[in-house]
This record gives C-alpha cells, structure tokens and sequence, in this order.
C-alpha cells in the first residue's frame, strides 16, 4: 500500500528506481526478479501483439526466456550471446528491442541491472542511459507512450500510475506462486506454408563472360598458379564483409596475396550488382560457390535464400538487413527467415 501511494503522489505516476531496487533486493532471487521482469515483457506483447507478430524475433526470444526461465532449459549464458548477437539490431525497435536485451542481459547476470547496481545512492531511471535500464521501466515506457522526463513526450500518467499498479499486484502473486505465468505466453500464427522461391534468371551471357575472366585471372594468379589437372572450389561470401577462399581436390587451400583477393572479390561484387540490376526483384546472392576444372568447365551455384549453407561468421541480422537494404527484393522472393528479420524495418520491392 505504501508503494501505491507513492506511485499516486508521483506527479509523474512514476515508481522510483530507489525503490524498485529496494523490493527487488528484499525478494533476493535473481530467478523470481528475472520472471517479474518476464511477466512485465510478455504483458507488453499481450498490448501490442500486430508488432510482435510482424517481427518475429521479438517473439523468438521471448519463448527462449520462457523456455528458460520456467521449463529450466538452456543455459543463462545463452542470453549474453543473444544480447550481444542481437544487440544493435534490436535497439532499432526502441523501447520494445531494449525490453528483451534488458531481460536477456539481466538473466544472463543474475538480474545485475537491479540487484548490483555499483555505487547505488538511490539515483532515479533518468540519471542512467538507456543500455542499462531494467525491463520494467522499458515495459513503463511503452505502457505510458514516453518517457516521464522527456517533455513534451512524456507519455500518459493516468496510464503510467495503471502500468505500476499491475506490476505490483503482479510482484505479490509471483513472490507468493514463483511458478506462476501472469498471461501465458501464445502466438496466434498463420498456418505455417512452405514458401516456394520462384524461379530465377539474372545470369545471361554477359554475366558468363565476366565470371570467364575472373576465373582467368584466378587461374593465373601469381605466385601460386593453379595447377591443370586438379579441381578447385571456390567460394566467395559477402554481406557487409567478404569471405574468399579457394580448396583443391587434395584439400590444400590456395593462399593468394591480398592484392589479388581483393581485385577478385570487387570483380564478383561488381556481377553481383550486375546481376541484380537485370532483375532486381529477385534479389541479391549472398555467395556463389564454384567448382573448377578449367576457365571453360565449370559448374556454379548461387545462394540467395539458404541461410544454413551461408558461413556463421555472416549471420549476424545487422548485416543481413543492411545487405537487403543495399539489394532490397520483392516478397515472393524472400525466404521465411529472412521475413523475420525485416519484420517491418523495411519495405520489400513491389512485383
């Protein structure tokens, strides 16, 4: 009752940090603190399910956390690896993004954010930036549209004073049944299709011609020329960052100077623009892997939408996105995974 009057003599229908830290250290456990934090996250999404649902990975991570922390699956340091992964990326959707990194990074440190706090002197949210904020004051800020001390967007304090009420009525019924899921956690989703990527045709003759002479040169690379008689994969990835590598049929990699790579992997950036610009719709590959026998016999393929055939080092969403941003394509052309990570940060080219 005292902490409901505070929140009504708060001008701003704010709870102070000071004494959210004070209720969090008395409960004591990490994992209660981290499932009123949960319960907080997945309140907001039963308020806001159309951008929950149109960005997936919202929703990816937040049955991670569930399964975590109420199934006892996984392990916490999964949530650092997901909060680094996903760091930038997801603090593009504000509050909401700051919401899960929050959670994630609080799991994974044993809800530090709150209960160690270094050299806490009772400061209030607003005295900190926003990468260490607790979950609960970015579920605030979205319940309430704005942020208390940001004037003129300030949000609703009649909807602030209703957001703090809940979490404390939610704190008691946690604290009292720590298995206890406020709202369980649902995804209504649309019957799940297999989408079928149609069929492609940016490689023409022109194309051939430039893939012949970087093949050449590849051939006659000095010092190390490749051998006749030996087959030869090449594979070229690229996605903010290039990967470029050569393997015999012997299994020996092929080391050229850096001179070279780099004159070999601007020539295939060049067809891959090329070859977007035929059809831009379809799309831009992410790598095209070569198997040679000479500069006239070769065989090569293209990957556009196989996301488990591109190396780990490339599945980093930041780059994914900005590598759609730069070869933005029609819908048909999109994958299933790829959907999710452009949610609505992006709009996709129209057929």
């Amino acid at each position: 009752m005292l902490l409901k009057e505070e929140i009504r003599n708060n001008s701003f229908g704010h709870l102070p940090l000071k004494y959210r830290v004070h209720l969090m250290r008395y409960i004591g456990s990490p994992l209660i603190v981290n499932k009123i934090f949960y319960n907080c996250a997945v309140k907001i999404k039963s308020l806001n399910e159309e951008i929950f649902c149109k960005n997936e990975i919202l929703l990816q991570i937040l049955f991670e956390i569930q399964k975590y922390l109420y199934g006892n699956k996984g392990d916490k340091n999964h949530f650092m690896v997901i909060f680094d992964k996903y760091k930038n990326y997801l603090y593009e959707y504000d509050a909401f993004g700051g919401l899960l990194l929050s959670l994630c990074f609080n799991i994974a440190t044993d809800a530090s954010l709150i209960l160690n706090i270094a050299e806490y002197n009772e400061e209030d949210d607003n005295e900190y930036d926003f990468e260490v904020w607790n979950p609960d004051f970015f579920a605030e800020i979205i319940w309430s549209e704005g942020i208390y001390f940001a004037a003129p967007n300030s949000g609703s304090v009649r909807k602030r004073e209703a957001y703090w009420f809940w979490v404390l009525d939610t704190i008691k019924k946690i604290y009292r049944d720590t298995d206890l899921e406020i709202i369980p956690l649902s995804y209504q989703n649309r019957i799940d299709k297999k989408i079928t990527i149609p069929f492609r045709n940016q490689f023409d003759d022109t194309i051939e011609a430039q893939f012949k002479d970087v093949l050449l040169y590849i051939m006659n690379c000095e010092p190390q020329k490749l051998k006749e008689g030996l087959g030869y994969k090449i594979l070229f990835v690229s996605c903010i960052v290039d990967m470029f590598n050569i393997t015999s049929s012997k299994g020996d990699t092929i080391t050229l100077n850096t001179k070279n790579v780099d004159k070999i992997c601007n020539a295939f950036r060049n067809i891959r623009k090329l070859m977007y610009k035929n059809n831009s719709k379809q799309g831009a590959w992410f790598q095209v892997e070569i198997s040679l026998k000479n500069r006239d016999i070769y065989t090569s393929k293209f990957n556009y939408d196989d996301f488990d055939q591109i190396p780990s080092l490339f599945h980093n969403p930041d780059w994914l996105l900005k590598m759609f941003k730069e070869y933005p394509r029609s819908k048909e052309y999109t994958p299933e995974w790829l959907r999710k990570i452009i949610g609505n940060k992006c709009k996709y080219l129209k057929k």
